[in-house]
């Protein structure tokens, strides 16, 4: 046990496949109540992986090295499987990426959004089913009911979505994941999207653990920035500290890469090939140095 300080607490935490190289690499971060940490940088920077860890559902062959995770001022990492499974279902939710694949095309809505509330969290059925309707109404879904009886074809990808942030919130959980909630919407439905999760994480004081590789949506929804590149973190800050005095030249060229609707014909500037080497090889010298699993 530990103070609960935090809603989450990592510390050091490295992840590796089995018998191979790390995919995290000491990496620590804290979220406190109420707070939105976004998790930021290219694809393969380990940004989900986090979010894996933290929730218990790293894929086969891959599992924690070591470090530690502290949810709720639980140590996760000292129960058995079971104490974890429980711990994490009581205090975190995940909002996935893709809402097509996310939920289960052959149970209806109402199902997927009450069953973790009922099966296991020893909620009734009943007022399971009353807090599914108030979420579907409060993520501006119409006609609640309805839905509730539907299944996922029959919604559009944006009513998924919300869906699946409905689902997410139903158990009043003290941390979210939400792991690139938008990146498979179109702009103006990303729009409403964020403004619901920013919305809803308001009004409960939920901890969010924000997954996204738009530093647009890390302006709009965070207080806090964690920059990952291969697996480390290179930079931690306020979010209005690391927009106005970024440290790190990859930070910086995350920043600059980053289009601005202002200026519509100012030419894209990708982050420079010769920096990602530099980053690769610093990498590269950090295994070599601390061995393969640290």
């Amino acid at each position: 046990m530990t103070s609960s300080l935090h809603t989450l607490k990592v510390d050091s935490l490295s992840v590796a496949l089995d018998k191979g190289p790390r995919l995290l690499r000491d990496v620590s971060l804290t979220v406190a109540p109420g707070e939105v940490r976004a998790l930021v940088g290219e694809s393969g920077a380990g940004k989900s992986m986090i979010g894996k860890a933290v929730l218990g559902v790293l894929p086969r062959h891959i599992s924690i090295s070591s470090g530690s995770i502290v949810l709720q001022g639980v140590d996760l990492g000292q129960l058995k499987p079971s104490e974890r499974r429980q711990t994490v279902a009581a205090a975190a939710s995940l909002i996935p990426q893709d809402p097509l694949t996310a939920l289960n095309p052959s149970r209806r809505i109402g199902v997927q959004i009450t069953d973790r509330l009922v099966r296991r969290l020893g909620w009734r059925t009943s007022d399971a089913e009353q807090r599914a309707l108030e979420l579907l109404d409060r993520v501006q879904i119409r006609d609640p009911k309805r839905i509730m009886a539907s299944y996922p074809h029959e919604l559009s990808g944006g009513m998924r979505q919300r869906v699946l942030i409905a689902a997410a919130f139903a158990p009043r959980p003290k941390l979210i994941v939400a792991d690139e909630p938008t990146t498979a919407l179109d702009v103006t439905v990303q729009k409403q999207i964020l403004r619901l999760i920013r919305e809803l994480q308001a009004e409960t004081g939920t901890a969010v653990l924000f997954v996204t590789h738009d530093m647009g949506v890390v302006a709009k929804i965070s207080q806090s920035v964690t920059v990952l590149f291969g697996g480390k973190v290179v930079e931690s800050s306020t979010t209005e500290a690391l927009f106005s005095n970024p440290q790190h030249p990859y930070t910086q060229a995350l920043i600059a890469a980053t289009p601005r609707y202002t200026h519509p014909d100012e030419p894209l500037r990708p982050v420079p090939p010769a920096l990602i080497a530099a980053l690769k090889q610093e990498i590269a010298m950090y295994d070599r140095q601390g061995g393969l699993h640290g």
